[in-house]
Formats: structure tokens, C-alpha cells, sequence
């Protein structure tokens, strides 16, 4: 089995390593592997980019070892709309898998400027296909569901730093209460985040 991790290269610099780092470490064991860390990181820097732009660095590993490092420059896409999906019962997406077919299948119809925002059979939002979601509140106060497919790093670290707070339960009603959704991910930090209205979610 196959993953990847991919990891901000701002100027010189892999953005929030140690957490990337960590979520590689715990994929592996998980699945019954052991990578060396340290030879992790020095595979990384061996590949990486010119040391002046954005890039994004996706790792591929298995359990055992990795297997190739990509770097592209990186330019953000720029999304209108999202349409809600629901998921099928029993999906899961809990490490981030190589394999994205599932993905790339469900929005194959879709512009480059859409997206989905995924939701479970019980009506609670997750997130989209490459991104996690925060959803600002009249007051400033940044909420997301409390069950994503896949807590990414820089959604770990916003609620470990107190910016960002996890909801139980959050539906599709709560969108029309927010101000703003905004879409972040390791590329995409706050400040850089794709923001959308209320009324750019289409049911």
C-alpha cells in the first residue's frame, strides 16, 4: 500500500516538517512498518527544489521505505462553487492514501473551478477533496467539523494553537449561519486560504 504526504517548500524551506514528519512515522506503523525519520528528512532535502518560490512536495512511501519525491512549482486553483456529496456508508479516508480514484471519480463531471464538500449519511460535513474547511462565524470564530476525513496538518495545528475550534454535528444548515468558508490545507495556510460565501454551496 502506497501514501503520500505533501509538504509546503516556501524559499528554501519544507513549511511545518516535524508534523509531516510525524504523520509519516504514524501511517507506517499503523500498517505495520517502521521508517527511519531522520532518513526520511534527509531524502527530502537531497530531493527538494530550488531554494527561491513555492513548491509543492509530495512524498510517496509504503510502510517500509520511500519510494520517490515530486516537486512542482506550486499555483493555487481557484474554486466558485461547491456541490454537497454524500458518502458512501462505509468510505474511509482516515491515512492519506496514494490512491485517490474515489476522488477523482466523484468529481469527474466537475469544472476546475468546483469542488465537492463531502457529507455523511447522517448529514455532517467532512470536507472537500483536497482541502479541510473552516467556517467563520459572524463573530470571527473559526469552527470545522469535528470529523473530517483526514485531519491535515495545518488543521491540527490551528486547533492546537486555539484559532480554530471543532463542532460536533455540523450539517449543510450551518453553512447559511456562517460568514465565510474558507478552505485550507498544507499549501493553502489561512492567510492564503480559498474563501467562498454561503451561497457559493449548491445542495
Amino acid at each position: 500500500m502506497t501514501f503520500i504526504d505533501t509538504i509546503r517548500y516556501e524559499d528554501g524551506a519544507f513549511v511545518d516538517l516535524p508534523r509531516h514528519l510525524a504523520r509519516i512515522q504514524a501511517t507506517a506503523l499503523a500498517h505495520g512498518g517502521q521508517l527511519d525519520i531522520g532518513a526520511v528528512e534527509r531524502r527530502l532535502y537531497s530531493s527538494a527544489p530550488m531554494p527561491q518560490g513555492l513548491y509543492r512536495v509530495t512524498l510517496y512511501y509504503n510502510p517500509l521505505e520511500v519510494l520517490e519525491v515530486r516537486s512542482i512549482l506550486y499555483q493555487r486553483r481557484e474554486i466558485q462553487r461547491l456541490y454537497l456529496y454524500e458518502l458512501p456508508e462505509d468510505f474511509s479516508y482516515s491515512y492519506k492514501y496514494a490512491d485517490r480514484s474515489f476522488f477523482l471519480h466523484a468529481r469527474a463531471e466537475l469544472s476546475p473551478e468546483e469542488d465537492l464538500l463531502f457529507v455523511r449519511s447522517d448529514g455532517s460535513l467532512t470536507e472537500t477533496t483536497y482541502t479541510n474547511i473552516l467556517l467563520e462565524l459572524p463573530n470571527g470564530t473559526l469552527i470545522t467539523p469535528s470529523r473530517p476525513l483526514l485531519r491535515g496538518t495545518l488543521l491540527s495545528r490551528l486547533l492546537e494553537q486555539g484559532i480554530a475550534q471543532e463542532v460536533e454535528g455540523l450539517t449543510s444548515n450551518d453553512l447559511r449561519r456562517g460568514y465565510r468558508i474558507h478552505l485550507i490545507n498544507a499549501m493553502m495556510p489561512l492567510g492564503e486560504a480559498i474563501t467562498l460565501s454561503p451561497r457559493q454551496i449548491i445542495d
